[in-house]
């Protein structure tokens, strides 16, 4: 009951849609895409040389190349390189969409709001669909990342929060920066340049 009359410090309301949903994947995935580009567009390069080195080999020495072999692994390998990248380029929309059926199964609406109440020693997470609330005490937060809509918070138990950046009651997005620099002293914050 005390926590109830407690009055928090700020708070912010966060619905989830496709777009946020969208930026999380980009956020967690980053480097899993990147190693997928980099390492595609090297076994790209390798075998682009490979067809190369094989071609002018069979220049000098006047020996026939089976083209339509080489050809054909050609072809196979611009195609694995591009599904690679397709797949890695509409993995965001497939995850949001994925998400908006989930929530939509869970809940049975589309439209789920997540109130976060900022406390002096604590921050208080509720989800209004499923009635489910959880406290968490500023030192068990990590690592504080931001993207264009979004404030990300990651939990010592890897768990991911998110808060809309614009939806802060009682403080401004710089206000809030500044009050988790101060809570967090010990959580990796990776705030974006000022827009």
């Amino acid at each position: 009951m005390e926590e109830t009359e407690r009055k928090p410090i700020f708070t912010n309301v966060y619905v989830p849609n496709e777009q946020t949903d969208r930026q999380i994947y980009r956020h967690v995935r980053f480097v899993r895409r990147l190693l997928i580009f980099l390492l595609g567009t090297g076994f790209l390069a390798m075998a682009v040389y490979y067809l190369v080195w094989v071609i002018r080999w069979a220049a000098d020495y006047k020996v026939p190349v089976y083209t339509q072999k080489l050809f054909w692994l050609c072809i196979a390998v611009v195609a694995m390189y591009v599904w690679l990248i397709a797949r890695e380029i509409f993995a965001p929309r497939t995850f949001a969409k994925r998400e908006t059926h989930r929530i939509k199964e869970t809940y049975g609406t589309d439209r789920i709001e997540i109130r976060a109440a900022f406390f002096d020693d604590e921050v208080a997470f509720h989800n209004l669909a499923s009635n489910a609330e959880m406290h968490l005490p500023y030192t068990s937060l990590k690592l504080l990342t931001e993207t264009k809509d979004l404030f990300l918070i990651r939990t010592q138990q890897k768990q991911l929060i998110a808060l809309a950046k614009y939806g802060f009651s009682g403080v401004t997005v710089e206000g809030f920066r500044a009050f988790m620099d101060e809570k967090c002293p010990t959580a990796k914050r990776k705030w974006r340049k000022a827009e």
